[in-house]
């Protein structure tokens, strides 16, 4: 079977952990069983960072399929699996989450699709720590989603297609894991309420086009600005894209790619050039103008 899975960028400023959106850039999965094969298991793949993806029974993808098969107490086949690597690694990208999605995916229907769409989720949830860039790789779209007594809620909304958004990716990679460690453990409450208040703003001005509120509801109190240690580049990043027509600008995730929102009729690559020549004077990355995906993961 073959996968497709696209990439997520979460947070979206103040919208810690609960907030995500699809991306037109997708990393695609090719699952096989190998009967009689002398391999217990054999991955192969291509594109970015492939370097850095495990080749034996670490690989993310084929722990999602074995998590799937001990939930159903059943014995996992051997198994080909093939990986086309589009999305960066460790840049806040969901790179993670498509391979536990599509792990999660293949197990299932190599199980005989036992699980339902929630329970998938739920598993996939439970090995990436946390649901927004999962939810919004299986469901694409606009994702607000949460979490209460083990219980995943989430609501998908329509993102407009006047939306484009601007990926600067640096060749600097940073885990999610240590970008959470220079998180502090409290907030003061009028930081926690500027939040609260960005994240309704935020989501409202989308789905209502008042685009002109984003570069105030993105504003984030909670996260960016202790990541900024280790992103000494992003304020600079920030003022760049801003005053060359960006809505609004954001770490993507726990970075250290930085998104940029525009209206798609404002960025072309006459802009794109003026501001990657103005960045790559202190950061060196890769530019990458993306669509928003309304749609979620593809199964063949």
């Amino acid at each position: 079977m073959k996968i497709k899975i696209p990439a997520t960028t979460a947070n979206l400023g103040p919208g810690f952990d609960c907030l995500s959106a699809a991306l037109s850039l997708y990393n695609e999965f090719e699952i096989n069983v190998l009967p009689n094969s002398k391999y217990k298991l054999r991955i192969d793949a291509e594109g970015v960072d492939i370097e850095d993806i495990p080749k034996d029974e670490k690989n993310y993808v084929y722990k999602a399929i074995k998590k799937v098969f001990d939930l159903c107490k059943t014995e996992i086949p051997p198994l080909e699996i093939y990986i086309k690597n589009n999305i960066p690694l460790q840049r806040g990208l969901g790179s993670s989450a498509t391979a536990y999605t599509a792990g999660v995916l293949a197990g299932n229907i190599l199980c005989g699709e036992v699980l339902s769409e929630y329970e998938m989720l739920k598993v996939a949830v439970e090995l990436e720590g946390h649901p927004d860039n999962v939810v919004a790789a299986m469901y694409g779209g606009l994702c607000v989603s949460s979490v209460d007594d083990d219980k995943i809620r989430f609501i998908k909304l329509q993102i407009p297609k006047d939306l484009v958004v601007l990926t600067i990716i640096p060749d600097k990679k940073i885990s999610t894991e240590k970008a959470r460690k220079v998180l502090p453990k409290n907030i003061e409450f009028k930081k926690a309420v500027k939040n609260i208040s960005n994240v309704a703003l935020l989501v409202s001005s989308i789905i209502t086009k008042k685009y002109e509120f984003l570069k105030f509801a993105t504003k984030d109190f909670l996260h960016q600005p202790y990541r900024k240690k280790l992103m000494p580049y992003m304020d600079k990043v920030f003022k760049i894209c801003l005053k060359n027509k960006a809505l609004c600008c954001m770490l993507s995730g726990s970075g250290s790619t930085i998104v940029a929102f525009y209206r798609n009729s404002d960025l072309d690559e006459i802009l794109l050039e003026k501001i990657g020549f103005e960045i790559n004077k202190f950061l060196s990355c890769d530019f990458k103008i993306l669509k928003f995906s309304n749609k979620g993961f593809i199964v063949v």
